[in-house]
């Protein structure tokens, strides 16, 4: 069997060769990332977060720079903390909850798990100097001092044979902490008007063990001379609400430069702003926010197209095809053939006096695509046979989500393999099985996805609460079929603005509108942005429906000029019906062009 070259990897899994292999710098922001201060960065599941991150940490940094580059000479010296599938979710947690100082309590397994994945890290580096004499002085003097302080007893011995046995040595005493505190967590009475077991252990917290211990660490012999520290936090939507406030008050802290707090969460979950205190932490002055998937999810951008054929050209290479991902993902010929006719045909109206648009460039752009595809219609209805293949198809249903491009190459890879179980080479994608993965997992996406057990669950602890989460999943998916089936509609008019893949809002969202579009925008089947409102003194919200569901109701994601302005009456009635968002009266009805209000938005 071959092996498959976009089989996707958790980067927390990766080691530091395979990381580097594999990285490519996606977003303008990275060095903003890379820099002293604290960060919340916020971006669609499987935009790049947690491979950014692993990128950002030692093993990996010494093998990107040169030779001659020692631990020493490192920016900053990163920890990885990930929080999704870890301890710090256990579910007799919540048993702390109303209780006696559960802050106090969370805070302390959050401090002890940030310190196993620190110490963890530590015991893995080279360090290019030791000194056996400077790691027992910041061991008596700072470590032992402040774990003592913090309540622990226990008496620790180091080992001071080299860097990485030291680390690992303390490394394993603080998972002995965290088996204290399973046992205590375990024997809590999930009835509350019971009496627990009496809170014994040590309570470490940021600030009275995380700061004093590791500001000293930075003055050991090989760390990097620039005593710069940066925790990264990554998944910590995952976090329950009291731990968020938690982490918040850190962030509150103000800690950096020489401890920043790199933070990584789901768009729009994560739970809360508010430290313990009850104090709003607010940007910039505590934090930058980052949204890192933004510019591509609004935006077919150049740039990301470029960095796409970087990480599938690397991803070939690595297992022998030569092949460059322009032909290995070749588009349908009897297609493209057909849709540059059409761009003659617009070409030639253009000449002739008789465009639309302000330039000839601009007719070809807005009209080739949606005249090939009403054209497919015809006496035999064959628009379905429209074929999503190509690599700029791929890229453009991606919505600008890094994962979906992997995970749709991988599912072809496979198909490929499946159908010639002995081939010993592949050197292209077919286009019909580009056409069929697309349309799967487009079919996936909408009908399976979206409603499978658990979704409601992405509503608990949301910062715009959901009183019927199973309602809401229903209404979204009325919205998500009305919104394809009347841009579907639009695309084959006569219209002067056909490619529509977004709406924009008349009025102000009452509650069920808000919960409907926020739950749309949690699980990545809407993007939210601003635009100008209709009397151009002020803006309004703008959701565009993923591309990646252009399949499913036979549309053109390769370029989003329209948005098609809605009232609340209008977005209640697709909530109930599912069919359309509101009834087309004519296919060149000015009443009607004037109501839509369609105009261009974005550049190629």
């Amino acid at each position: 069997m071959l092996e498959n070259p976009f089989d996707v990897m958790s980067p927390e899994e990766m080691d530091a060769y395979k990381a580097k292999q594999l990285f490519v710098e996606m977003y303008s922001d990275f060095p903003q990332i890379r820099r002293a201060g604290n960060i919340i960065m916020s971006g669609a599941r499987g935009c790049g977060k947690s491979m950014l991150i692993r990128c950002s940490m030692p093993d990996v940094l010494l093998l990107q720079n040169t030779p001659t580059k020692t631990s020493s000479q490192l920016d900053y010296l990163a920890f990885y903390v990930p929080v999704k599938k870890t301890t710090l979710s256990l579910t007799e947690l919540r048993f702390l909850e109303n209780r006696h100082a559960p802050y106090m309590i969370n805070e302390h397994f959050m401090t002890l798990h940030v310190l196993m994945h620190s110490l963890l890290l530590l015991s893995k580096i080279t360090f290019d100097s030791y000194d056996a004499l400077q790691y027992k002085e910041f061991f008596d003097n700072t470590y032992s001092r402040y774990m003592h302080l913090s309540g622990c007893k226990d008496e620790i011995k180091p080992d001071f044979t080299s860097s990485s046995y030291f680390f690992k040595s303390l490394y394993n005493h603080a998972e002995e902490l965290q088996q204290q505190f399973y046992n205590y967590i375990i024997n809590l009475n999930p009835n509350s008007d019971k009496n627990d077991p009496k809170y014994s252990l040590p309570l470490l917290s940021f600030l009275r063990f995380i700061v004093p211990v590791f500001k000293k660490l930075l003055d050991l012999p090989g760390f990097p001379t620039n005593k710069n520290i940066y925790l990264f936090i990554d998944d910590a939507d995952n976090l329950s609400k009291t731990q968020t406030e938690i982490l918040n008050t850190w962030i509150s802290c103000r800690t950096q430069p020489t401890i920043s707090l790199k933070i990584s969460s789901q768009y729009e979950m994560y739970k809360t702003y508010l430290t313990s205190n009850g104090v709003l932490i607010e940007s910039p002055h505590d934090y930058q926010a980052i949204n890192i998937s933004s510019r591509y999810t609004t935006n077919y951008d150049g740039n990301f197209r470029e960095k796409i054929i970087e990480i599938l050209d690397r991803r070939l290479k690595i297992v022998g095809i030569t092949s460059s991902p322009e032909k290995f993902f070749p588009g349908y010929k009897y297609q493209e053939e057909k849709i540059e006719e059409e761009r003659e045909k617009l070409r030639a109206k253009y000449l002739a006096g008789e465009g639309i648009g302000y330039t000839e460039s601009d007719d070809v752009r807005r009209y080739a695509v949606p005249n090939y595809i009403k054209a497919l219609g015809g006496k035999s209805k064959s628009r379905s046979t429209f074929r999503y293949a190509g690599l700029d198809t791929i890229i453009h249903l991606s919505s600008g989500i890094v994962r979906y491009v992997i995970d749709a190459a991988s599912n072809m890879f496979d198909v490929v393999c499946g159908k010639n179980p002995s081939i010993n080479q592949i050197t292209e994608i077919p286009t019909d099985i580009q056409n069929t993965v697309m349309r799967k997992l487009s079919d996936d996406f909408l009908y399976t996805e979206l409603r499978k057990p658990g979704t409601e669950q992405t509503c608990e602890d949301a910062i715009y609460p959901i009183d019927s989460p199973k309602n809401i999943i229903g209404k979204l998916h009325n919205l998500i079929c009305a919104m394809g089936s009347t841009f579907f509609e639009i695309l084959v008019s006569e219209r002067s603005e056909r490619k529509v893949f977004s709406i924009a809002l008349t009025n102000t969202p009452d509650e069920e509108i808000s919960n409907v579009l926020k739950m749309g925008v949690r699980l990545n089947y809407l993007y939210e942005t601003t635009i100008g409102n209709k009397k151009g003194n002020g803006r309004t919200w703008l959701y565009i429906l993923n591309r990646r569901l252009a399949p499913s109701f036979i549309l053109d994601p390769s370029g989003f000029q329209g948005y098609l302005f809605m009232t609340n009456e209008d977005l209640h009635h697709a909530f109930e019906n599912g069919k359309r968002l509101r009834t087309i009266t004519g296919e060149k009805s000015d009443d009607d062009i004037q109501q839509l209000t369609l105009d261009d938005f974005w550049e190629e």
